[in-house]
């Protein structure tokens, strides 16, 4: 027969099982940081998401959108991501009014830096409930 403490133990345990379902509401706020870094690292140097490099400006070949970082903004809602373009820099990206697409936050296939930095968002909160801990 278990002893109480063996029950204690065995609840404890349950409790941080349960724990893992809450992982992706708290991974979220930390995603949306490293995904903002990202972003921010590709706009500023002049690349899209992918890491290809935008078309220099026609006028004199000098680098496009140079304060294109500053329009991007990023945040957590829910377990949610949200990528906000604001700004002049939305018509760049889309190529509005016949001017080169310069992509600057992700479209269609997500790049393989940006699911990384997703992937870094669980790690802290998973090895805190694997730790035992819960905040």
């Amino acid at each position: 027969m278990a002893s109480g403490g063996d029950y204690a133990a065995l609840e404890r345990m349950i409790s941080a099982v349960q724990e893992f379902a809450r992982l992706p509401e708290l991974a979220a706020p930390i995603a949306a940081q490293k995904v903002g870094e990202e972003l921010h690292r590709t706009a500023s140097a002049g690349q899209a998401p992918d890491g290809t490099a935008w078309a220099p400006r026609k006028k004199d070949g000098g680098r496009a959108m140079a304060n294109a970082a500053k329009a991007i903004a990023v945040r957590a809602v829910g377990t949610v991501i949200l990528i906000l373009l604001r700004g002049p820099e939305v018509f760049h990206h889309f190529g509005a009014q016949g001017k080169e697409a310069r992509r600057v936050i992700p479209s269609g296939t997500l790049p393989a830096k940006l699911g990384n930095a997703i992937r870094l968002g669980f790690v802290p909160p998973f090895r805190q409930r694997v730790k035992g801990g819960s905040k």
